[in-house]
């Protein structure tokens, strides 16, 4: 069953455009992208009201869901080194607007319906894109979100006067199969009983990051948009050198380390990369129960209710242990360029350097 997922106008009401940064951004070759979804983008009026400046609208629209820079397609793929690309059903990136045969309400399946039955008609069925993303005037509907996407489906939803890049590349994240992503108070860093949700990540795009955030390890491995020697499974005890996980050049960027028979803790470092990660700095990690990456959550191990920026950030010498399952994870060193983590494993010390081993082999939300 699909699920759908709001954005929250207080989170994403605000627009984040993508900007250049100082540092370089990770390179990737220039190669035909392995996942290419296809997108039609409908402009839709409600038969008691519509847009007031459609033609001024559409191109602006066309930019921000395939511009070279600050839209949905630069924004995944630079995080995912170019191997996802949205690209436009036909010759028109945006169709409409098309006026449905409904008055102005926030009924998002209503609208969904319609406004496909809308395209059908002008001979874009249903089996000739992989998302939809519906974009409406909202003064008389009044949907109070800024953004709807179905999770784990090809849908989306934006309301035109609060429309934003966050809001966009969040609502696709949801149709890639991510929930929001949340915070784990673990006092002490003990990964027992004792942790408690607390709030979103903040170091995603789904944990109320803003479009100026990557996604976490955790939610790049749902994808297989970590492969090879990028992921690093933590079979054996030993001391693990870490590279940025959205930086240029190659290494491990994730530690994936069991904790029991079905959950695994993934360890990452964040640093300033391309147009990614300003704000995000050091090693965290995030606990995935039963294998679900789509719903990891970010362990904070710092006393208090504190928010500051990467508070949460586990800093030299900092332990995350579960006595239980006798694991444990030291960060020995964290710098923008690489970071040294020693785990232990089956209780068994830490020593030496460990060596890479690859992987193993909707209802709408906001």
């Amino acid at each position: 069953m699909q699920s759908t997922s709001r954005v929250r106008l207080s989170a994403l009401a605000c627009g984040v455009v993508l900007a250049s940064a100082a540092l370089p951004a990770a390179t990737h070759a220039a190669q035909a992208p392995a996942d290419r979804r296809t997108v039609q983008v409908v402009m839709v009026d409600f038969s008691d009201s519509g847009f007031t400046d459609a033609a001024g609208l559409k191109p602006a629209l066309e930019a921000a869901y395939y511009g070279k820079n600050g839209s949905l397609n630069s924004y995944y793929d630079e995080i995912t080194r170019g191997r996802t690309a949205f690209a436009p059903v036909g010759a028109d990136p945006v169709i409409g607007p098309l006026t449905l045969p409904m008055a102005a309400a926030c009924d998002s399946g209503r609208i969904a319906d319609e406004a496909q039955k809308a395209l059908a008609a002008k001979g874009v069925g249903e089996s000739a894109y992989d998302h939809v993303s519906i974009v409406f005037p909202n003064e008389k509907a009044k949907c109070a979100y800024a953004g709807l996407g179905t999770v784990g489906g090809g849908k989306t939803w934006m309301p035109s006067q609060h429309f934003s890049i966050d809001a966009l590349v969040h609502e696709f994240g949801h149709n890639l199969g991510y929930h929001h992503q949340k915070r784990l108070r673990c006092p002490d860093g003990d990964l027992g009983a004792g942790c408690k949700e607390d709030g979103d990540s903040r170091k995603s795009v789904m944990g109320g990051g803003h479009a100026a955030a990557g996604l976490s390890a955790a939610e790049l491995i749902h994808n297989k948009w970590l492969t090879g020697d990028e992921l690093t499974d933590v079979n054996a005890s030993g001391t693990y050198t870490l590279r940025p996980l959205h930086g240029g050049g190659t290494g491990v960027r994730a530690l994936r380390v069991p904790l029991g028979d079905k959950d695994q803790l993934v360890v990452e470092l964040r640093a300033r990369a391309g147009s990614l990660d300003e704000a995000i700095q050091g090693v965290h990690a995030y606990r995935v129960s039963g294998g679900d990456y789509t719903r990891s959550a970010l362990i904070d191990p710092t006393p208090g209710e504190g928010r500051a920026a990467d508070a949460d950030a586990l800093k030299a010498g900092t332990e995350l242990s579960d006595t239980a399952r006798k694991v444990s994870v030291k960060v020995v060193t964290s710098g923008d360029a690489e970071a040294t983590v020693a785990v232990s494993v089956a209780g068994a010390a830490s020593a030496g350097t460990g060596a890479g081993a690859g992987p193993g082999g909707a209802v709408p939300a906001s």
